[in-house]
């Protein structure tokens, strides 16, 4: 006799994201990532963390961008929405660029899919114009 299986949810597995990303584990994130995810940040070239991404290690290296290449200092997750196996989740955040010492501060929205209770959709939205400045240096 088999042991039943519990897949995480939509919810559970936005908020696991959501604790890993605060607690600093990439490759917990990753691992919540379903092979040949739909990743996007749209944005300008000159931003390192906007473009499309699909495998484990193009995730891992957006996720270190978010890590390491910034200095979050206000990263606020306002409301979390659910339907199915879509979440949108809303907030702000401000991120100082290590590079440049600029902050950029913006309003975000993030569509996740979440099928089997991995995520197969990333889709972020954010102030691409104010990413570009803050990354020029």
């Amino acid at each position: 006799m088999s042991t039943p299986t519990t897949v995480r949810d939509t919810a559970d597995t936005i908020g696991l994201f959501f604790s890993r990303f605060g607690a600093g584990d990439r490759p917990g994130m990753v691992e919540l990532f379903a092979p040949g995810a739909d990743f996007a940040v749209a944005g300008a070239d000159t931003v390192p963390w906007t473009g499309e991404r699909a495998d484990a290690a193009a995730i891992d290296e957006f996720l270190r961008i978010a890590i390491e290449d910034i200095s979050t200092e206000v990263f606020e997750v306002e409301q979390i929405v659910v339907s199915g196996e879509d979440g949108v989740v809303l907030g702000h955040f401000a991120h100082r660029i290590t590079k440049t010492g600029k902050v950029f501060a913006s309003r975000f929205a993030l569509h996740i899919r979440v099928v089997d209770g991995l995520i197969t959709r990333y889709r972020m939205f954010e102030d691409s114009h104010g990413a570009a400045l803050a990354w020029q240096a």
